[in-house]
């Protein structure tokens, strides 16, 4: 069986997509991408070499040729997922990444198409890792490791849902990354922003959420939010949807002249206790 197929279906693609990444993977010699599909493995170098990458694919209007040679790259990122004995459900929920931002896009602008393929060399580069509804990188901060948390738009934010996250990412850094197993674990989100505790009631999942953290930074002009509350960017806030009582809420707010942003916290310590 096809080897690509066998990616596609395994991580979850869609089955449009599907079809789109074998007709090109038919068609296409590797052997002109050769160094840089080697490099996407390296994460140190893997940004310049998607890059390089890119501009040897041409024009590729729905990202299907990046997609394809990731897909074809995971081949090799799950081998070493099982040289060090790392679950076949983290790869699947780790890679699960990529039908996600297509759902995504498809939501935003109608048609399904990749461009998160500056966001996946993360997850190619065994860097970051879904376990249980949310992902860990593990990266530096000022030259100190740290564990940096990101929250899937499809995550389910309830309280358990987090502990047990939580704790099962311990087991696994402590078990695969021991190097990591003493390093903080911070966020960066428009999900800890205080202003939604003005927009949402005390009983929100993301309220309780953000409860966990403890917030150093506020950045009030990040307007990443738009595109993940609102499906993509708005140039003029008037024109903000209301589908949902979270929307109706912050178009007000931003109408009003407010601020939602994105906020830095940290973790604290075994906030489930």
């Amino acid at each position: 069986m096809n080897t690509i197929l066998c990616m596609c279906e395994r991580i979850g693609l869609q089955q449009e997509v599907i079809e789109k990444v074998l007709a090109f993977d038919k068609a296409f010699s590797y052997d002109s991408v050769k160094d840089e599909m080697d490099q996407l493995l390296n994460f140190q170098a893997a940004n310049e070499a998607r890059i390089r990458l890119k501009g040897k694919l041409g024009e590729d209007q729905n990202g299907i040729k990046i997609l394809t040679c990731m897909v074809k790259c995971l081949e090799r990122t799950y081998d070493q997922y099982s040289k060090l004995g790392i679950s076949e459900q983290i790869f699947i929920d780790t890679m699960n990444c990529f039908p996600r931002f297509i759902a995504e896009h498809k939501a935003s602008y109608g048609t399904y198409g990749f461009d998160r393929d500056w966001w996946t060399i993360r997850q190619i580069g065994m860097k970051l890792f879904r376990i249980g509804e949310l992902e860990y990188e593990l990266t530096y901060e000022d030259e100190e490791k740290v564990t940096s948390i990101h929250i899937p738009s499809n995550a389910r934010l309830t309280s358990e849902n987090c502990k047990i996250s939580y704790v099962n990412s311990q087991k696994f850094i402590e078990t695969y990354y021991p190097e990591y197993k003493e390093s903080r674990y911070i966020c960066q989100s428009w999900l800890l922003s205080p202003a939604l505790k003005e927009l949402l009631p005390s009983t929100s999942n993301i309220i309780g959420f953000q409860e966990a953290f403890e917030v150093s930074e506020w950045n009030k002009e990040e307007d990443d939010f738009v595109e993940w509350v609102f499906k993509k960017k708005y140039d003029d806030y008037k024109e903000l949807p209301e589908d949902s009582s979270l929307q109706r809420n912050m178009k007000k707010h931003l109408l009003n002249g407010g601020f939602v942003g994105a906020a830095f916290g940290q973790l604290q310590k075994n906030p489930w206790c």
